[in-house]
């Protein structure tokens, strides 16, 4: 036992150890945290796949460090994300190893929680087969939501049509308000689950807080970050308050983490309902959102709810699939579109007017019809929960003038300075299939060169693009001069090290991988470790999946593995023909003139 641990730790490492099984650390990757890390709101360049090829061997180090008591969690990435009038929300991303460490945790949870959720009515995590409220089920929501249509719309009419009354209301800020102490305490009543499982856990949260100017810990915030684990936590702890509810409006009400809605057939009683509601959170330290909060007639609740408006664009929208999938025009139904869009702007905009908004853009995505393109601009300036949508949008539409002269206002202005929006519009351009020379890509590499002091996300935005659309010197001119900024940094360091494949053959190779060691990032240092061994090692049929981008027809091929494969096919350490093979199938796999001509470049001796 090392000196820095009491006895305690030995009784603490057997129910850890039950824990900490690498087969349950491994389905906890694979099941949950790998795709929530490859869809952040910042992606990584090397795609995690460094911490994916050596996940066996990496589960047991981080196994054992726990069990001694070494483990040390790192500190998260945090993303500002607006939510609206430049107020952000923060979301943490961490590094794959705690990722996984806290979700093996909640997954050892999961049964005696699961076995204390008191209604069925009560979803929280984006993997549950189920929907969220009424309002929110739309074809942007990442479910099959139109299979769920039927249950969708009985729903909206079970409330709109049984009850006089609709109430919706949500909890204000509620990830950052809940107490760790009393979330500890909530955990704790919901049956035997070990302290120190419950210490381990809490340590792992605490170390993912924002804590700026070296401010004590508050106590206060869960962390939000893109999988299941502290969702599960946060829906856990309002399981008194479905308790409550099923009894009050006799199972009548459904929740989506914070976001409630429930029929009654008064007013008086809706009111009676909100207030023990408000007072049973504020025991908790919470509130409900005043603001957020309404008692609707049933007229009005539809209204609200804009089911019909959601039922017609279902019909289209399916109409549209059969057409396209057949071969039919589409034509007649754009026109149908627009004019009921030229309706829909004009109406009032309550309710869930925003997610109908969304739908009108999926659409007009799905059949690539430029007609809303006048209504991007105003968006990106202002409309944060539509912005995504809009960003999208454009990315399926395509390069011109018009909508690059768009987003260049909106990335060099001061309306785009949170981070999601500005890895956003980088990662459109990123998308679009630019011809090698086109004036347009040395206008992305300038646009990359003078936003890049902007802030650490633009450091990564001007990464990725400089990558993409920049020569060999301008990626070596931008890492050198910023090398005193993601030197110092985790996340920017990885970054650097993913785009080395493209430097491979330069002097400054052996440079900055010196700098990254002298700097101790170790992560970074990981990747180009890993870079390394894929250079030497026979190629596995995983790895062509993975460098292929599966079996299927490749819409868009991800820059991460463009840059992977430029550095399996630069080496001699494995077989030529082998290398010929991958490098033949990627040319006619890829539908990206700029990756194409980077692996043409690619000169196999």
């Amino acid at each position: 036992m090392s000196k820095t641990h009491t006895p305690r730790l030995e009784t603490r490492s057997l129910t850890l150890e039950s824990c900490f099984n690498e087969k349950l650390m491994e389905k906890a990757w694979q099941t949950h945290v790998k795709n929530g890390m490859r869809n952040q709101d910042i992606l990584d360049l090397h795609d995690y796949y460094y911490f994916h090829r050596n996940r066996k061997d990496r589960i047991k180090i981080i196994k054992t460090e726990v069990l001694e008591g070494i483990y040390k969690p790192k500190s998260p990435y945090i993303v500002r994300m607006e939510k609206t009038h430049g107020i952000c929300r923060h979301i943490e991303i961490p590094s794959a190893e705690d990722a996984v460490i806290l979700q093996t945790i909640v997954e050892c949870l999961a049964p005696i929680i699961e076995k204390a959720q008191p209604s069925d009515r009560a979803f929280f995590s984006r993997s549950h087969k189920r929907f969220k409220t009424e309002a929110d089920i739309d074809e942007s929501f990442p479910y099959d939501w139109k299979e769920l249509w039927p249950q969708f719309q009985n729903r909206i009419y079970e409330f709109t049509t049984i009850f006089n009354y609709v109430v919706v209301t949500d909890i204000a800020n509620y990830f950052d308000n809940i107490s760790f102490s009393q979330l500890r305490n909530v955990l704790s009543g919901y049956g035997q689950i070990d302290e120190g499982l419950l210490d381990f856990l809490f340590f792992m949260l605490e170390s993912w807080i924002w804590r700026p100017d070296y401010l004590p810990l508050s106590g206060l915030g869960l962390p939000q970050v893109n999988f299941d684990a502290p969702r599960l936590l946060a829906h856990s702890f309002l399981f008194e308050i479905d308790k409550y509810l099923t009894e009050k409006t006799n199972n009548n009400f459904v929740r989506w983490m914070d976001d409630i809605d429930f029929g009654t057939n008064s007013i008086e009683d809706a009111k009676e309902i909100l207030r023990g509601l408000d007072e049973m959170l504020l025991t908790r330290g919470l509130r409900l959102n005043i603001g957020k909060t309404k008692i609707l007639s049933s007229t009005e609740a539809r209204k609200f709810f804009l089911p019909d408006e959601n039922r017609y664009l279902n019909i289209l929208d399916k109409r549209i699939e059969r057409y396209l999938s057949e071969g039919k025009p589409i034509e007649d139904e754009k026109k149908r579109i627009r004019k009921r869009f030229r309706k829909f702007i004009k109406a009032p905009q309550v309710g869930r007017w925003n997610k109908v908004y969304k739908r009108y853009f999926t659409l007009a995505t799905k059949i690539k019809d430029p007609y809303l393109e006048k209504l991007v601009p105003e968006i990106l300036e202002n409309s944060p929960d539509l912005r995504g949508n809009a960003l999208w949008y454009y990315n399926t539409l395509g390069p011109n003038k018009k909508r690059f002269e768009q987003l260049v206002a909106f990335y060099a202005s001061r309306h785009c300075f949170d981070d999601k929006s500005t890895f956003s519009v980088a990662h459109t351009l990123i998308n679009w299939k630019i011809k090698p020379n086109s004036k347009l890509r040395g206008e992305i590499v300038q646009l990359a060169i003078d936003t890049e002091d902007r802030s650490n996300t633009h450091l990564i935005a001007s990464t990725w693009l400089i990558a993409k659309y920049g020569t060999n010197i301008q990626l070596m001119e931008f890492i050198m001069r910023n090398t005193s900024k993601w030197r110092y940094s985790t996340f920017l360091s990885r970054q650097i090290a993913a785009v080395l494949p493209r430097l491979r053959n330069e002097s400054i190779f052996r440079l900055i991988v010196d700098i990254l060691a002298e700097s101790g990032q170790t992560e970074a240092l990981a990747i180009v470790a890993d870079l390394n061994r894929l250079r030497k090692e026979k190629l596995t049929r995983d790895f062509n999946l993975y460098i292929l981008h599966g079996k299927g027809k490749v819409r868009t091929y991800p820059l991460g593995k463009v840059l992977i494969a430029m550095d399996v096919l630069n080496s001699k350490g494995i077989p030529l023909t082998e290398r010929k093979d991958i490098k033949n199938k990627l040319l006619h796999r890829l539908n990206d003139p700029i990756y194409e001509e980077l692996i043409s470049n690619v000169h196999i001796i």
